[in-house]
C-alpha cells in the first residue's frame, strides 16, 4: 500500500466512525422520542378512561332527570284529569 492510499483508507475509515457516531446518536433520539410516545400514549388512555366514566355518571344523572320529569308529568296529567 502507497502512503496515498494508507490516507485514503483512514479517512473513509475516519468518515465511517463519524457516520456511526449519527447513527448512534439519532438512535437514541429515536429511543427517547418512542419512550416519550409510550408515555403520552398511557397519559391518553388513563384520560380517555376518565372521560368514560364521567359519562356513565352523566348518562344515569340524566335517566334520573328524565323519570323524574316523566313522573312529574304524569302526575300533572292526572292531576288535571281529576279536576
Amino acid at each position: 500500500m502507497t502512503k496515498e492510499m494508507m490516507e485514503d483508507l483512514l479517512h473513509s475509515i475516519t468518515q465511517w466512525l463519524d457516520e456511526l457516531k449519527d447513527i448512534k446518536e439519532n438512535g437514541q433520539q429515536i429511543d427517547e422520542l418512542y419512550s416519550n410516545l409510550e408515555t403520552e400514549a398511557s397519559n391518553l388512555e388513563s384520560h380517555l378512561q376518565g372521560l368514560q366514566q364521567n359519562i356513565k355518571q352523566l348518562d344515569k344523572k340524566l335517566a334520573m332527570v328524565i323519570e323524574r320529569r316523566m313522573t312529574t308529568g304524569t302526575e300533572k296529567l292526572i292531576a288535571r284529569r281529576a279536576f
